[in-house]
Order: C-alpha cells, then sequence, then structure tokens
C-alpha cells in the first residue's frame, strides 16, 4: 500500500457517500477492512473514537487511518481525499438544484437519495452492533442507551460519556 492507494481508497468513500459519516461507515469498512489495512477491532476502535471527537465522523476517521498508516502525511491525504469529492460534488449539486429547484424530478431525486442514506446508516449499526454487544451488560448497556437517545433529550455527548462510565464500573 502507497499513499496513493490510501488517497483513491478515501476518495471513493468520498465520491459515493452521500450523507455524511454514518452513511460512510460501511464503506470504509469495506476498504480498510476487506483490503486488509485494519482488521474488523482496529476499524471499531476508530470508529468509536471518531464518534467520540469533535468533527465529522468522516474526516476524523480518515484522520485517524491516514496517520495509523503512514503518519502525519497520510492523515493529510487520507483528510484530503475524503473531502475532496464532497466539495466539487457540492458545488456541481448547488448549481443544479439551483438552476433546476422547481423541476419535478428533483423532489422525486432527493426522496429517492434520502431513503438510501437512511438504508445505510441503519446498515452500518447493524454491522457494528454484534461486535459492540458483546454479553449481557453490554445489550443492557445498548438498550438503556437506545431509551434514553429516544426518549429524552440528552446529549449524545453525555449519552458516550455516560456509556463510558458504564464500562468502568461495570467492568466490560
Amino acid at each position: 500500500m502507497n499513499l496513493a492507494a490510501l488517497y483513491l481508497a478515501f476518495f471513493k468513500v468520498g465520491l459515493v457517500a452521500y450523507g455524511g459519516g454514518y452513511a460512510m461507515i460501511p464503506l470504509f469498512q469495506r476498504e480498510l477492512v476487506a483490503s486488509g489495512w485494519l482488521t474488523l477491532q482496529e476499524f471499531l476502535d476508530v470508529v468509536a473514537i471518531s464518534e467520540m471527537t469533535p468533527g465529522p465522523i468522516a474526516i476524523n476517521t480518515a484522520t485517524f487511518v491516514g496517520y495509523r498508516l503512514f503518519g502525519l502525511l497520510g492523515a493529510a491525504v487520507a483528510t484530503l481525499a475524503v473531502i475532496s469529492p464532497s466539495l466539487i460534488l457540492t458545488f456541481v449539486l448547488i448549481y443544479f438544484l439551483n438552476r433546476y429547484r422547481d423541476h419535478k424530478i428533483t423532489g422525486k431525486l432527493m426522496s429517492g437519495i434520502q431513503v438510501a442514506v437512511v438504508i445505510l446508516i441503519v446498515s452500518a449499526a447493524l454491522y457494528i452492533l454484534p461486535s459492540a454487544v458483546i454479553d449481557s451488560k453490554t445489550a443492557l448497556l445498548a438498550i438503556a442507551t437506545f431509551i434514553l437517545m429516544t426518549r429524552t433529550k440528552l446529549s449524545p455527548i453525555l449519552l458516550i460519556f455516560l456509556g463510558g462510565m458504564a464500562g468502568i464500573l461495570l467492568n466490560f
């Protein structure tokens, strides 16, 4: 593997992943784990760290993986690669959406894209869930976190912190 391969891998993910970082998780997994660059456990660790740190998960993931594989230069290359397609596509889409805003196909196109993004996010959750929920304690923690997330207005940051504290206190 080299920096060009790293750039290409993250550029491909950035190019086809509409909907943000969570929608990119299954694509990252395919590029990074299936290629042998990361193990599944390393990938899960990167996703967890990327979620916990400030900033978009896709950029954090690219930065962490690039740094792990090639140091500071790798971090810069992977980060640039994952955002390049988004920047290009955003400018192109803005042009066309402004030009064809009232066209009936535009609304239908956006509705279809939204459904696909939701499915990608659910797919990522279902892929990661079996590795994260490893026993009855983690299953209870997952259920409690889901209930708190859907029934309260607690901050996701607080929920992550509480999950970490539960892990320490309950000896996961």
